[in-house]
């Protein structure tokens, strides 16, 4: 393992260093340091299409053997996924706080719950805030078994209704077949209440045959008529795959993403892929625990309540495919002010602070007194 800091990677004096996401794309050195630790170390939060909005800059630790993509606010600091040796992520996420405090920012670090447990043994909490859900053998996946009852009945009943396939597609092969998938994208907002900026920008890349090089596209006829499009990302540091973005239409009958999900899950296989992730879900499972920050805790599970932040429906619809599951947690200093995860919050309903954007530009706006629902990923 290197143990010193390459030349030019961190700061001042070895310090630690926050990359905006234009300075990363001028800097071809920064660039290979965050593609060789994604390929390395990276997991699900580091290769979502969502990640490039909802944390779009890169936080370089003292050592530059471990990163973290990460959003800020005025007085917050969001990391929403680490890229490194598990060996380094303490270290790292010490200098993130010690970073934020110096700016007089809170930080907050989103975690699977080994690495939420490290660092409350550390004195932070660790506050409930979803799941991540994985198949980690991919080849010991089968529908067969009273488990998969429910899932083979919803494949089957998708069946029923015609000719059905699943294929990849290749973006821009056919101009016909990116507008076509565009539309369904567009028929798939509309359903919904609010969506992240990222879901524009990606739908605009499949339109123009331009899908980021780490993403394989696939989509599911029935009868001649495009019912769904998922989108995956290569996971190389588990030989795997995260289910990334799925889109479907509105008369697509109950089962069809069952379907396509099982198709895809077989085609894997066919190629050794090792493991298979459902993907984050946040806004679920957020029951009270020991290490939680109470006072988030409770603001959390009140937004759960009354369906602000809640995507119990997409966490129980990933569970048919029995995955495991992991509790997610945000870590903060056990002395940071609750009032400031609010700006969590505003960072998946609106990662590129457009809000903030138009209350500058109209002073007399008044402010707004409950959060706004969070933007979920679309997986």
């Amino acid at each position: 393992m290197e143990t010193s800091c390459p030349k030019g990677l961190t700061g001042r004096d070895g310090a630690p260093r926050w990359v905006e996401q234009d300075e990363l794309n001028r800097d071809p050195a920064l660039q290979n340091l965050v593609h060789s630790l994604v390929t390395r170390f990276g997991r699900e939060l580091s290769v979502a299409v969502a990640r490039s909005s909802l944390a779009p800059h890169v936080f370089v630790s003292r050592s530059a053997q471990g990163i973290f993509f990460v959003n800020r606010r005025p007085s917050t600091v969001f990391a929403f996924a680490y890229a490194g040796p598990d060996e380094c992520f303490a270290d790292a996420a010490c200098d993130l706080f010690e970073y934020a405090a110096q700016g007089k920012r809170v930080a907050n670090i989103l975690e699977e719950e080994p690495k939420a447990r490290e660092l409350a043994a550390l004195g932070h909490t660790a506050t409930a805030f979803g799941v991540m859900q994985k198949l980690p053998r991919l080849a010991g996946f089968s529908l067969e078994g009273t488990k998969m009852r429910r899932l083979r009945y919803q494949i089957s009943h998708y069946e029923k209704h015609g000719q059905c396939e699943t294929r990849e597609y290749g973006a821009g092969s056919d101009p016909a077949t990116d507008r076509a998938v565009a539309g369904l994208v567009d028929e798939w907002k509309a359903s919904k209440k609010q969506l992240g900026p990222y879901v524009e920008h990606f739908k605009g890349r499949i339109a123009n045959g331009e899908l980021p090089g780490h993403c394989r596209l696939f989509l599911t006829y029935r009868n001649g008529q495009l019912d769904s499009a998922i989108v995956i990302s290569r996971l190389p540091a588990a030989n795997g795959y995260l289910m990334d973005l799925e889109f479907y239409g509105a008369d697509m009958p109950p089962g069809g993403l069952e379907f396509a999900i099982s198709r895809i899950q077989e085609t894997l296989t066919k190629e050794g892929v090792g493991s298979f992730s459902l993907g984050a879900t946040f806004g679920t499972q957020m029951e009270a625990c020991a290490e939680e920050d109470p006072r988030v805790g409770k603001m959390l599970r009140g937004l759960h309540a009354s369906r602000i932040f809640n995507n119990d429906g997409n966490f129980q619809f990933k569970n048919k495919f029995r995955p495991e599951n992991t509790r997610l947690y945000v870590s903060r200093s056990r002395d940071a002010p609750s009032a400031s995860f609010t700006d969590v919050l505003m960072i998946f309903a609106d990662p590129e602070n457009r809000r903030q954007s138009r209350q500058e530009t109209a002073q007399s706006a008044p402010a707004a007194t409950t959060p706004a629902a969070p933007a979920l990923p679309a997986s």
